[in-house]
C-alpha cells in the first residue's frame, strides 16, 4: 500500500516516522509538507500543491489548519488515492465542512473517515462511516489491521499481580501504546488504571487540550486519547 501523509509539524511528523518503524515492509510512505499560509479559501488547489505527486491509495490529512483541507480534493485527483484519512485530533474540521469533503470524495469514488481522536479508529467506525462499494473500503480496513484503537495482549505474573508484559497487537498511530506498554511492565495490575492513560498523555499525547463537548460533558482530546488506553488495556486484563 502506497501512503501520502500530508502534514505541518511535529504532530505528523511523529505519525510519519510511526508507520515507517512499526508498519508493513511493503508499504510505501510519502510524505508531503503543505504550507501553513493558505487562504481563507482556496479557489486554485493546484497553486498550492508541487508537480508529480506520488500515487497514492492512501492520503492521511494530518495537517493543522482548516484551509489544508480544501486541498484534498485535488490530492486525491492527482494521487488516485482511494481513501483518506483525516483525523480530528485538532478542532480545525467544522461538521458542516465534513460533510462538503464526504460528498466531494465520493464523487472521485474516495471513502473518508474522520476519527476523533486518531487512535480511536477501528473497524466499527469504518463499518459505520464507509461505504463497501468503494474500494476504497478495504484500503481503510487495511490500515486499521495495524494501526487505530489500541489492542493490547497482558502477560501476568504467576500470583496475577503484577503485570509482566504487554504486546500491542494493534498500536495508536503515533506510537503512544508502544511507549505505555513498555512501561506498564512491573507494575501491580491494581495501579495501571488509570496510569495507562497517563503515559500517553506523556509520550506526549499531541491531541488538543481545548474544551470540547463530548458524551461525558466538557472534555478534551487529549482526555479521549487516555480513555481510549485505558479501555484497551481494561480490555485486555478481563
Amino acid at each position: 500500500m502506497n501512503v501520502l501523509v500530508l502534514l505541518h509539524g511535529l504532530y505528523g511528523q511523529r505519525i510519519t516516522d510511526n508507520l515507517n518503524a512499526r508498519g508493513p515492509a511493503v508499504w510505501r510512505v510519502d510524505k508531503l509538507a503543505l504550507s501553513r499560509t493558505l487562504p481563507a479559501i482556496v479557489d486554485e488547489p493546484e497553486e498550492f500543491l508541487p508537480p508529480g505527486l506520488p500515487q497514492a491509495d492512501l492520503i492521511l490529512h494530518l495537517a493543522e489548519t482548516p484551509q489544508a483541507a480544501q486541498l484534498l480534493g485535488e490530492v486525491v485527483r492527482q494521487t488516485g488515492a482511494k481513501a483518506v484519512i483525516a483525523p480530528i485530533d485538532f478542532p480545525t474540521l467544522a461538521e458542516g465542512f465534513r460533510r462538503q469533503l464526504r460528498a466531494e470524495l465520493a464523487r472521485l469514488g474516495t471513502a473518508i473517515v474522520f476519527p476523533e481522536p486518531f487512535c480511536s479508529l477501528d473497524e466499527t467506525q469504518i463499518e459505520t462511516e464507509g461505504d463497501p462499494s468503494l474500494p476504497g473500503y478495504e484500503i481503510l480496513l487495511a490500515f486499521v489491521r495495524r494501526f487505530g484503537r489500541p489492542r493490547l495482549v497482558v502477560e501476568l505474573s504467576a500470583d496475577r499481580n503484577r503485570i509482566q508484559r504487554v504486546l500491542v497487537e494493534r498500536g495508536a498511530p503515533c506510537g503512544s501504546s508502544h511507549y505505555a506498554a513498555g512501561r506498564l511492565a512491573g507494575m501491580a495490575v491494581s495501579e495501571t488504571l488509570p496510569q495507562a492513560g497517563l503515559l500517553c498523555h506523556h509520550y506526549p499525547c499531541l491531541a488538543s487540550m481545548q474544551p470540547r463537548m463530548g458524551e461525558g460533558g466538557v472534555e478534551t482530546l487529549m482526555t479521549l486519547s487516555g480513555h481510549v488506553l485505558n479501555e484497551a488495556l481494561a480490555q485486555a486484563l478481563k
